[in-house]
């Protein structure tokens, strides 16, 4: 039977450190973007990615990376940090162009012993489904803003999830 997959956080300084155990998915990681613009409202100014036991991403999760690379301030050359990437992360974050906009740490990096990681909690998530669904859309734009690439990659999708959205706000023709 396969582990949950989770996204393990903790707040180290001024640093918010993100940890995908197992898959990171739109299922874990959709409360992501708005807790992290708590915390840097909070006063955190940098985002660290450990992807030492992740063992995939999906198109939402890369979405959350685009839009912390893109959207939160930045402090030096950027806001987002990269931890024990594999090389398949490695490519994957190239293949949807996130390589500029974050700084890999290629050195191995272990946190401070004692540290307890905790569940992104869940009253960052969506508390609907068209919520749902337009977090994911947005998160895809911000793939698709990165290049044109992406744009006939995720275009469809997000086409997709427009319809979906559509369906939902429109009156029930079969009311009255």
């Amino acid at each position: 039977m396969d582990e949950e997959s989770y996204i393990g956080v903790l707040i180290i300084e001024k640093s918010v450190y993100l940890k995908p155990v197992g898959y990171a998915t739109q299922d874990n990681s959709l409360g992501i973007p708005t807790f992290l613009r708590a915390m840097f409202r909070c006063g955190c100014t940098k985002v660290a990615i450990d992807l030492e036991e992740c063992r995939g991403m999906d198109s939402t999760f890369l979405g959350v990376m685009a839009d912390a690379a893109t959207n939160l301030p930045r402090h030096g050359d950027t806001s987002l940090v990269i931890l024990n990437a594999s090389e398949k992360n490695k490519k994957e974050l190239g293949t949807v162009g996130l390589l500029p906009l974050l700084k890999i740490i290629e050195k191995p990096y272990h946190p401070p012993a004692g540290l307890d990681l905790q569940k992104v909690d869940f009253f960052h998530l969506p508390d609907s489904d068209t919520e749902r669904i337009k977090e994911i859309k947005r998160l895809h734009e911000e793939l698709v803003n990165l290049n044109e690439k992406n744009k006939e990659q995720f275009g469809r999708f997000i086409s997709m999830l427009e319809e979906e959205l559509q369906e939902a706000n429109s009156p029930d023709e079969n009311a009255g």
